[in-house]
């Protein structure tokens, strides 16, 4: 009777060391996953910035454009203006 009392205490005993064992793997794991919705939120606002980014690049260059357009055009003017003069 002795004999089986130590082998079920030893049993419990494995028992509760396997349970701590899960329970601070469970906790390692609820960390990563904090740390990775955590990535993936500055992942999103990264994203977001990018896109307002490549918006603003989109709207600078269209404007850069058009007063390109605009210098060429006055220059152009400006050579026939001086070219009737003479």
């Amino acid at each position: 009777m002795q004999e089986k009392l130590k082998q079920l205490e030893l049993l419990v005993s494995q028992a509760i060391s396997r349970l701590q064992h899960q329970e601070e793997q469970a906790a390692l794991l609820r960390h990563k996953i904090r740390q990775q919705e955590e990535q993936l939120q500055r992942f999103k606002q990264n994203e977001s910035e990018l896109k307002s980014l490549r918006e603003w690049k989109k709207n600078t260059v269209s404007v850069l454009r058009k007063l390109e357009a605009r210098v060429d055009k006055e220059i152009a003017r400006a050579q026939n203006q001086k070219e009737d003069s003479w």
